[in-house]
């Protein structure tokens, strides 16, 4: 890589944190490229570069959620998603403007018709980039924060400096597949190159929300993320 290369990348993380960017990171597609063209359609398949960027969610928010649904949480999570959209535009623009292609994927992308799918994997993009690994319940794990994150992709075929990933350090905890109300997360370790099903039910996690919010109104879990213990702040007495 050159000086260039260098400097676009240091310039991009300045204007991504100074506006509310907790987490950036440049993830190498390549690393992943039979996967991408197996599970992603052009043109999100045919991108060398990501650029990952996460927001970190309040930790006491998460928290509440092992009581049960949390008004609070879904608001928040509206509000993070938002900051990170705009934060995907930013960022599509500059590398635009620096004569590069560059497609920014929403914070929160489903399928109308299979609501358990996505136009591309933030999880995957972020792991390759170094901001944390993929843990056992599926999300992305940061050694700072855990699982408490969200997360913005924008692909590029931007020449810039990729960031090293990181190794799994889930180990043999089970803590997210001890919480998961209907057992969905199968406590299996994550590769790229393994489908969905080996890790996660995704149909029964999307049932399970239905039916919370036929009962409570809001449709949201969350105990995964709140049961991780990387990135739990243990307040002593």
């Amino acid at each position: 890589m050159g000086d260039k290369a260098i400097f676009l990348k240091e310039e991009l993380k300045e204007k991504t944190v100074d506006i509310g960017a907790d987490l950036f990171g440049i993830a190498d597609l390549t690393r992943a490229e039979a996967y991408m063209k197996k599970n992603y359609a052009e043109p999100y398949s045919n991108f060398p570069r990501a650029v990952s960027i996460g927001i970190f969610l309040p930790t006491k928010i998460i928290e509440l959620l092992e009581q049960g649904p949390q008004q609070i949480y879904s608001h928040y999570y509206s509000v993070v998603n938002s900051k990170l959209d705009e934060l995907g535009l930013l960022t599509c623009n500059f590398l635009y403007k620096a004569g590069y292609d560059a497609i920014p994927i929403p914070a929160s992308q489903q399928f109308l018709n299979d609501p358990c799918k996505s136009a591309f994997s933030h999880r995957l993009a972020a792991s390759l980039a170094g901001l944390g690994w993929i843990g056992k319940s599926c999300c992305l794990i940061n050694e700072k924060v855990g699982p408490r994150l969200r997360l913005v992709t924008v692909l590029t075929n931007a020449p810039l400096e990729c960031d090293a990933p990181v190794n799994n350090r889930c180990g043999s905890c089970t803590a997210c597949q001890d919480a998961c109300p209907p057992k969905a997360i199968k406590g299996e370790k994550f590769h790229h190159e393994n489908p969905l099903s080996t890790m996660l039910e995704p149909e029964v996690c999307n049932d399970y929300f239905k039916k919370v919010k036929a009962q409570h109104g809001i449709g949201n879990c969350g105990k995964c993320l709140a049961a991780c213990p990387w990135g739990k702040v243990t307040v002593s007495k």
